[in-house]
């Protein structure tokens, strides 16, 4: 391709030779007559998907591969992707066939709405009832958590500007909040119906609870509440832990300085297993603003000598292009 893409479709795969090449051909027959990039993320697979991928990008001008070492997962995989991608709209979509090219469209005409990030709603989903109900408990939680409404947070196939492509930091399993992340920032999120198809080939390489989803929901909204104001955070936690700690310290200091006085009973602090309690927790209260205070004194000098690269993450711009990417073969 010459000119660049209208269209980018990031695709992670881990061990999915035997689907790459019906989903590549059926991609590029739903495309056919518009500008389009296929950039398939080989994320360390031991089976035949490199030499697969290398026949599709020698047979299919459209097609790129990007190679990861080793297996890093879906989310570094995805922004693997991102960082290659041309075009004005990226849509997401995994490798196994169970999302069906022929909804692309349908995620596409959510962005010429207005909107700025589509996430598919699975209907009918061919997946086990375990696998089902956790992802039903999931969304429901992460939807009453933090106000965004979706219905399949961890759909994979979506379309999404490429603004909020170059947007997003997702690593660990990030890659579900996707949506989410987006919210966050400011952009605006919907979702549409699209079909789930039956596993052809192989096993799903994701286990059906996943427990550690609620660890990244809330290291994000940590980040997104506090992220730009550590100390509010740290300093709250500390002051619930030095404003106890002082009264009870002084309460326990005038009652031994009423027997020094010997105006009334009073009792030695040392030999007190509060006077301990308390004075242990005083010590960490002031460990947690230490803590916080040396986060705000670092983000400050973060935030004067990127202030350029901040301000470009939260302008809203009407579009956004990105540079001309180089269209061979790449290892990452």
């Amino acid at each position: 391709m010459d000119t660049e893409p209208q269209i980018s479709v990031v695709i992670p795969a881990f061990c999915e030779a035997e689907s790459l090449e019906e989903l590549a051909e059926r991609i590029a027959a739903v495309l056919e007559g518009r500008s389009f990039e296929v950039i398939f993320v080989d994320d360390g697979s031991t089976d035949r998907t490199p030499e697969v991928l290398r026949g599709l990008v020698e047979r299919m001008p459209e097609v790129r591969a990007i190679t990861l070492r080793r297996n890093c997962g879906k989310s570094i995989a995805l922004m693997a992707g991102f960082s290659r991608a041309g075009g004005r709209a990226v849509v997401t979509m995994d490798a196994d066939l169970q999302d069906n090219p022929e909804d692309i469209p349908s995620l596409l005409a959510g962005l010429d709405q207005g909107f700025d990030l589509v996430n598919g709603r699975r209907q009918r989903r061919h997946d086990g009832i375990v696998r089902t109900l956790g992802s039903r408990l999931f969304n429901a939680a992460v939807s009453r958590a933090t106000g965004l409404v979706l219905h399949d947070f961890n759909c994979g196939f979506k379309a999404l500007r490429g603004e909020v492509a170059s947007m997003l930091c997702v690593y660990g399993q990030y890659h579900r909040y996707i949506p989410l992340q987006a919210h966050l920032m400011g952009f605006k999120v919907t979702e549409a119906e699209v079909r789930n198809s039956a596993r052809k080939f192989g096993t799903s390489k994701f286990r059906a609870m996943r427990y550690e989803g609620l660890f990244d929901l809330l290291s994000m909204l940590f980040i997104h509440r506090y992220g730009l104001n550590p100390l509010h955070f740290f300093g709250t936690l500390a002051l619930l832990m030095i404003v106890p700690s002082v009264l009870i310290l002084g309460y326990l200091g005038f009652d031994y300085l009423l027997q020094v006085l010997d105006v009334g009973e009073g009792h030695v602090p040392l030999n007190r297993p509060l006077f301990s309690l308390s004075l242990t927790t005083l010590l960490m209260g002031m460990l947690v603003f230490l803590s916080g205070f040396i986060c705000d004194f670092t983000l400050h000098h973060h935030i004067r000598n990127n202030m350029s690269e901040i301000l470009g993450l939260v302008t809203r711009t009407p579009e956004k292009t990105a540079a001309q990417p180089d269209r061979t073969h790449h290892d990452a």
